[in-house]
């Protein structure tokens, strides 16, 4: 009988006349040029150790399975780290992905790699090669040089499964550390340049999050209570975003009753130049009134020039954070859109998906019957699709699927059709764009809709449309619209380089960042 075996990453045919337990590992020893007084074991493709009793059964049921060969001088981490007692094959796959990347460059060879990332990096990639699965990892990665999201799920899962068989269902988090700092040595696509570690999408040992420790939570059936658990331990400095109050100091601001007579004009005055000139000078008072919990809401009738003039949220938003943060958006979104588009193309397929990558690619088809957004819409609605909704932790918030939270970002409105329609029905708390015009793909006015009121956009783009709305969240003090948290977040680290390291990111933001920005 012909059975599948591998060692150390290599993998032959052993044929067998009489199977059994001890003929397989004294083939192998053979085969594999093993030291005679070797101790080996046998697992199966989920990694189980097979005995000597029911190997016979096993090989009837799974004829068509890999069977693993292990060295018991490790079996105080069972099969989970390549053998040290022996030398791997020259002639072993990962053998050849190891000398490639030191012809490349990669820097998980580099020499400067301090001991204890080399030490983490060596403990993943042994466990890669000696679990079922773990090849097909090392070779995609060197093939690719990318990690998708599945493959990601996979390695996660043989990390966490790894680190439960060593040391039962609540590993130390020294463990979750090393395996989090392994991964991202090994795999540099995924470190998150943001990050002070770069892998605390992986574990946060702080926070006891990331994407093994959510594993960890699944298998115990304690991710509910877990998630509360952490979300109750966070430092409340960590909620940063557009409801934090900032401290800002701005030139020539009015109090007291010159502050009024400045409001009072406003209300009637129509001239253009004289609004945005009392609008900045009276910034200050105007962020008291948004982040005081009992005036917030009134903030468009003290200032209801925001809903007929334009600019007035570009100038309060650069106001708050300067020149330099206010352009982020348009300087880099012509680098990061064809990476978003790239990333998109690794999810799973749908309907909406496909017509939103060809639009974002101007490649529609005239044929779809998706009515198509124009290319820079399409690409904003694919970070949606990346950072889809979370799961919602509390009983009285239901899910929403992706192609509902896409319109909490926008709307299309028919010029033909009276904005009436919008005015006073829809009294949706977290803004979104409207978009007015005769198609989707042919937009000529943009708003920001508030409480079922209209902020006129200065944007003739929807990148630009898309950078009002994003502004309007600070300025008017809203936070973000629970479906678009994520979404939001990685425009506000990532894009606008806003309280980077302060704010609160779920690993889901972290990876997405370390895929593009690597």
């Amino acid at each position: 009988m012909l059975l599948k075996v591998q060692y150390q990453g290599r993998k032959i045919y052993i044929k067998l006349d009489d199977v059994s337990h001890s003929g397989l590992l004294e083939q192998a020893k053979e085969k594999f040029s093993i030291h005679n007084q070797t101790g080996l074991y046998i697992v199966d493709e989920t990694g189980t150790e097979v005995d000597e009793e029911i190997f016979c059964d096993l090989v009837g049921e799974k004829s068509e399975i890999i069977w693993t060969i292990v060295d018991c001088c490790h079996s105080g981490n069972g099969s989970l780290l390549q053998s040290s007692c022996t030398s791997p094959s020259p002639s072993s796959d990962t053998h050849t992905v190891s000398l490639k990347r030191r012809h490349t460059g990669d820097s998980v060879m580099s020499p400067r790699m301090d001991d204890h990332s080399s030490q983490a990096k060596e403990l993943v990639q042994s466990l890669l090669q000696t679990k079922p699965g773990g090849e097909k990892i090392l070779r995609e990665y060197s093939e690719t040089q990318e990690i998708t999201d599945k493959v990601r799920r996979k390695l996660v899962n043989i990390v966490v499964a790894a680190m439960i068989e060593k040391y039962g269902s609540a590993p130390p988090m020294d463990a979750r550390t090393r395996y989090a700092l392994g991964i991202v040595t090994m795999f540099p696509c995924l470190k998150d340049p943001y990050s002070e570690k770069g892998y605390e999408h992986f574990f946060d040992a702080e926070s006891n999050e990331g994407y093994i420790a959510w594993k960890l939570k699944n298998m115990q059936r304690e991710l509910s209570s877990g998630s509360r658990r952490s979300s109750s331990s966070r430092d409340p400095s960590s909620n940063r975003g557009p409801e934090f109050e900032r401290d800002v100091t701005t030139e020539h601001q009015l109090e007291g009753d010159q502050c009024r007579e400045a409001i009072s004009l406003l209300k009637h005055s129509t001239d253009e130049e004289q609004i945005h000139m009392k609008m900045k000078q009276t910034f200050q008072h105007r962020q008291k009134i948004v982040h005081d919990p009992e005036k917030s809401c009134t903030v468009l009738k003290v200032f209801p020039r925001f809903l007929d003039t334009k600019g007035l949220v570009l100038q309060d938003f650069q106001l708050l954070f300067g020149e330099e943060i206010s352009t982020k958006l348009l300087e880099k979104w012509g680098t990061l859109k064809p990476k978003i588009i790239k990333e998109s193309k690794n999810l799973t397929k749908t309907p909406v998906l496909n017509s939103l990558i060809r639009s974002a690619e101007e490649n529609q088809d005239e044929d779809d019957d998706l009515p198509a957004w124009d290319s820079e819409m399409a690409a904003l609605l694919l970070l949606v699709c990346l950072l889809p909704p979370p799961p919602s932790g509390k009983k009285r918030v239901v899910k929403i699927k992706v192609q509902e939270a896409m319109k909490h970002v926008v709307r299309f409105h028919k010029s033909c059709r009276s904005l009436q329609e919008i005015t006073g029905s829809d009294e949706m708390r977290h803004p979104y764009i409207l978009a007015v015009g005769m198609a989707r793909n042919n937009i000529h006015d943009f708003y920001i809709v508030v409480d079922g009121q209209l902020i006129p956009c200065k944007a003739k783009s929807s990148l630009s449309a898309f950078d009002e709305l994003f502004k309007a969240h600070y300025v008017l003090g809203i936070s973000y619209d629970q479906a678009l948290h994520n979404m939001y977040t990685f425009v506000q680290t990532t894009i606008y380089n806003v309280d980077v390291g302060l704010c609160h990111e779920s690993p889901r933001v972290k990876e997405l960042r370390a895929k593009i920005l690597n």
